[in-house]
């Protein structure tokens, strides 16, 4: 099984260093369509878990945009640690913020994780289409069971619907999610969950789970 994760893995740090290559320091890079679109994922984030004064831990943190999102907005966290497979993304969010903790790290061929942060984010990180390669909701599942345990507090997770957009065409390289069937799985981690699925499409209809200790 290790092995499937780790060819996971490889075969997602292959695909982002070479949009790296071909986007540069660019949001489309991290698969975001637009800058708008990225802004508005993050201030769901606002309405989920009380950023200002708690450590943060952001898990695929691509440029660290995040980080940069929650300054200008004018909610910064504690302490803000970011994570990603990728070590081209990495070194140019070390460019972007040279103060900050940046770190390669792949959490769940990790063979031991210690709690890190209060509050721990995965933002449009479910979404790719493994196509076989291994059970998108079972992969899901046990990226958010690992995640659960470096958080001291919460947990906050993002997803693609499957209660589609009706006017946006559905695209076979993402992967829907289920919303009752996370929310079930989520419960069976903690009792306190909070979902939202009430945001616009952008440009798909979206959820976001909230786990609590």
């Amino acid at each position: 099984m290790s092995d499937t994760f780790e060819t996971i893995s490889a075969s997602t740090i292959q695909r982002y260093s070479e949009r790296f290559k071909s986007l540069g320091d660019d949001v489309r890079t991290l698969g975001w369509g637009s800058v708008e679109q990225q802004r508005i994922r993050f201030a769901q984030l606002f309405r989920a878990v009380d950023i200002p004064g708690h450590s943060l831990l952001d898990i695929g943190c691509g440029f660290g945009d995040l980080k940069g999102f929650c300054e200008e907005t004018g909610r910064p966290p504690k302490t803000y640690i970011g994570w990603d497979l990728n070590a081209d993304l990495i070194n140019a969010a070390r460019s972007r913020h040279p103060s900050t903790q940046f770190r390669v790290f792949d959490l769940l061929t990790a063979p031991q994780v210690e709690p890190t942060a209060q509050i721990g984010v995965m933002l449009g990180l479910l979404n790719f289409n493994l196509k076989g390669r291994h059970d998108n909701v079972d992969y899901s599942k046990r990226m958010i069971h690992k995640a659960f345990q470096v958080v001291t507090e919460a947990l906050v997770v993002d997803f693609l619907s499957t209660c589609k957009t009706p006017d946006y065409p559905e695209e076979d390289f993402v992967f829907y999610h289920d919303p009752g069937e996370m929310l079930a799985f989520a419960l069976e981690l903690t009792p306190n969950v909070t979902a939202l699925h009430d945001y616009p499409p952008i440009p798909q209809k979206e959820f976001m789970l909230v786990l609590s200790k």
